[in-house]
C-alpha cells in the first residue's frame, strides 16, 4: 500500500491533483463550514421561514444570472486553459472583451424583466416582491463575479478561484449579516448581507484576476486567435442550456417547494417558507459529501481540457483514473457519518429543523452515488462533448420537475428529497455510460483495484 501511495505521488498528473486538488479541497472545506455557520446563524436569527425567504431571494436571482451568463463562464474555461498553454494571452484578452460586453448588455436586460415582472414572481414561488425588486440591481455584480472566478480556474489558478468560488461569498455574507444584526434584526437583513457582499467580490475577483494574468502576459508567443462572438456563443450556449438543467436539479425542489402545498401546510401546521428553510439546510448539510469531488473537478477540469487539446487519451484515462480514486476514499467516510449523526446535525439549528432528518439521509444517499460517478460530467464538457452533457442533464432536470410535482404534495419535504436523489443518481450514471461510449472506459473506481473498470 505504502509503494502504491509513494508511486502516485512521484507521478506528474497525480502529484498535480493532488496537491491543487488538495488545496481546493481545504477551501471546499472552509467554504462548507461557513456556508453552515451562515445557515446556522440566519435560521437562529430568523427561523426557518426567514431562512427560507432569504433563499427563494437567491434562486430567483441566480436564475436571470443563469440567462445573463449564457454559458460564457465555463466556456472561459476551455478557451483561457487552451490559449494559455499555448501562451496566446493576448487572445484571451480578447475574449474576456468581448464576453465581458456580451455579459453587461444581458445582464441590463435581466435587469428590466426581473424589475418589471417582481410581483408576477412572487406570487408564483411564494416569494417577497421586495426582495426580488431589490435583487434585479444585482445581477451584474454577480455575472461579472462567476464570469472572473471561472477565468482563474481557466489560468489553473486554482487557489483563487477556490477561494471565490467555495468561500468568498458565505464569508463576506456571514461578516455583514454580523455587523447588521448588532444593530437591528429586521427580516431582511440576510438578503442585505449577501447583496453587499456580491459588490466586493465582484470588485475583488475583477482585480485579482487583472494581476495574475499581467504577470502571465508577458510571455505571450504574439500568436493570436481572434474569436468572432458568435464563434464564441456557439460554444457557449450549450454549456448555458447545461447549467440551466444543472441548476434546475439543485433548485427545483426548493421552487417547487415554494409554488406547491404539502400536507402540513395545507393542514396550517407550518408554510412553504418555513419548509424550504428546513429542506434548504438538509440539502445544505448532505453537499459536505461531494467535497472532494467538488475540489478535485477544480483542477482536473482545465487538465481535461488542455489534455484532449492535445490528443493525449491515455493521459486522459490516466487523469480520469487518478481524479476518481481521490474522490472515492475521500467521500464514503462522510456519508457514514451523516447517516449515522443525522437527528444530531440536523439538530443543530433547532427543534423545528429535525423535521428534516429523514430528507437529509436520502439526500445523502444520493451524494453518495454521484461521488463514485468521478468527473464524468466535466470530462464530457471540456472535451467538446457539451451537447452530450446538456441532452443528459436535460433528461435529468425533466425526472426531478415530474418527480417533486408528483411527490411533494403527497410527502412534503421527503418527496422532494427523494426526488432530486433519484433524479441525480439516473443523471450521474447516463453520464458515467456516455464516457463510456465516447472514450472507451468508464469513471467508476473500485477500491484496491489497479485501473478503472472497463
Amino acid at each position: 500500500m505504502l509503494k502504491r501511495i509513494k508511486y502516485n505521488l512521484e507521478d506528474k498528473d497525480f502529484a498535480e491533483l493532488f496537491n491543487k486538488g488538495g488545496l481546493a479541497f481545504l477551501y471546499r472545506i472552509g467554504g462548507q463550514l461557513l456556508g453552515f455557520l451562515l445557515t446556522f446563524v440566519i435560521a437562529y436569527f430568523f427561523g426557518a421561514n426567514g431562512l427560507g425567504e432569504y433563499v427563494l431571494a437567491i434562486v430567483v436571482l441566480r436564475v436571470c444570472v443563469l440567462v445573463a451568463k449564457f454559458g460564457l463562464d465555463t466556456a472561459s474555461i476551455k478557451y483561457i486553459a487552451a490559449f494559455a498553454s499555448e501562451k496566446k494571452f493576448e487572445s484571451i484578452r480578447l475574449f474576456r472583451q468581448k464576453s465581458l460586453i456580451f455579459i453587461a448588455l444581458t445582464s441590463m436586460l435581466m435587469s428590466l424583466l426581473m424589475y418589471f415582472n417582481s410581483t408576477f414572481i412572487a406570487n408564483l414561488i411564494s416569494a417577497n416582491a421586495q426582495h426580488i425588486k431589490i435583487n434585479a440591481f444585482f445581477i451584474l455584480p454577480l455575472s461579472f463575479f462567476m464570469f472572473h472566478y471561472q477565468n482563474l480556474r481557466g489560468l489553473k489558478k486554482i487557489g483563487f478561484y477556490s477561494f471565490f468560488f467555495w468561500m468568498s461569498q458565505a464569508l463576506f455574507s456571514l461578516l455583514f449579516i454580523l455587523i447588521f444584526t448588532s444593530f437591528s434584526k429586521d427580516s431582511n437583513i440576510p438578503l442585505y448581507a449577501y447583496l453587499s457582499s456580491l459588490i466586493i467580490i465582484s470588485i475583488f475577483s475583477f482585480f485579482v484576476f487583472q494581476f495574475l494574468f499581467n504577470k502571465e502576459i508577458k510571455n505571450d508567443n504574439e500568436s493570436v486567435e481572434n474569436l468572432k462572438i458568435k464563434e464564441i456563443l456557439l460554444i457557449a450556449s450549450p454549456l448555458m442550456l447545461a447549467q440551466a438543467v444543472q441548476f434546475i436539479m439543485s433548485w427545483t425542489d426548493k421552487i417547487m417547494l415554494g409554488a406547491l402545498d404539502t400536507p402540513a401546510v395545507i393542514a396550517g401546521l407550518t408554510t412553504n417558507t418555513s419548509e424550504i428553510g428546513v429542506y434548504h439546510t438538509a440539502f445544505k448539510l448532505s453537499m459536505f459529501a461531494t467535497i472532494s469531488l467538488l475540489a478535485v473537478k477544480s483542477i482536473a477540469a482545465p487538465k481535461f481540457a488542455e489534455l484532449y487539446r492535445n490528443k493525449d487519451f491515455s493521459g486522459l484515462e490516466k487523469v480520469t483514473q487518478q481524479s476518481t480514486k481521490l474522490i472515492f476514499w475521500t467521500t464514503l467516510p462522510l456519508v457514514l457519518v451523516f447517516v449515522f449523526c443525522s437527528e444530531f446535525l440536523m439538530g443543530i439549528f433547532g427543534e423545528e429543523f429535525r423535521l428534516g432528518v429523514l430528507s437529509f439521509i436520502i439526500l445523502s444517499a444520493g451524494r453518495l452515488v454521484v461521488a463514485f460517478s468521478g468527473a464524468a460530467g466535466n470530462l464530457l464538457q471540456m472535451c467538446g462533448k457539451q451537447v452530450i452533457f446538456m441532452n443528459v442533464a436535460i433528461i435529468g432536470s425533466l425526472i426531478n420537475i415530474i418527480l417533486n410535482f408528483v411527490l411533494i404534495p403527497i410527502y412534503g419535504i421527503n418527496g422532494s428529497a427523494m426526488a432530486t436523489m433519484i433524479s441525480i443518481v439516473i443523471f450521474n450514471l447516463l453520464l458515467v455510460y456516455y464516457v463510456k461510449k465516447e472514450f472507451g472506459f468508464y469513471t467508476f473506481y473500485i477500491p484496491f483495484s489497479k485501473k478503472l473498470i472497463k
